[in-house]
């Protein structure tokens, strides 16, 4: 039963995953003029840091052995923003890429390991293998 539940548990953060990752690459290429977002001084630039962060965190709960392969991951997290910000330039008509919010990809991505790295020392997920 225990084992059940573990595996239930890390299916839960695997689709959490799938699901924010499909999530971010939908609205970052579909047209948000539509909305009334922050605009003050780089806030898109905070916006992409905090997505990628959480895209790093979200996906080493779902799969826990990424860790030890974190230079690899890490890499395919930043391949991953900047592939998405060529694809803003190139294949849409209505965003356009920006090097800055590559940048801020990376950097939410690779602060995204640093947290995760805290929390999981803390002992905040506890249950958590990783």
């Amino acid at each position: 039963m225990r084992m059940l539940i573990k595996n239930l548990l890390k299916l839960k953060y695997l689709i959490l995953a799938v699901a924010y990752t499909t999530w971010l690459t939908v609205i970052s290429l579909i047209p948000l003029d539509k909305y009334d977002l922050p605009s003050f001084t780089m806030a898109d630039k905070f916006v992409h840091f905090f997505l990628y962060l959480f895209l790093v965190i979200v996906w080493l709960l779902a799969c826990p052995k990424l860790w030890h392969k974190k230079l690899r991951f890490i890499l395919l997290v930043i391949f991953w923003g900047i592939m998405i910000e060529f694809l803003q330039e190139y294949a849409t008509i209505h965003r356009s890429g920006d090097v800055f919010d590559a940048l801020a990809n990376t950097l939410g991505g690779l602060t995204g390991l640093g947290v995760y790295q805290l929390i999981h020392k803390i002992g905040f997920f506890r249950n958590h293998n990783g």
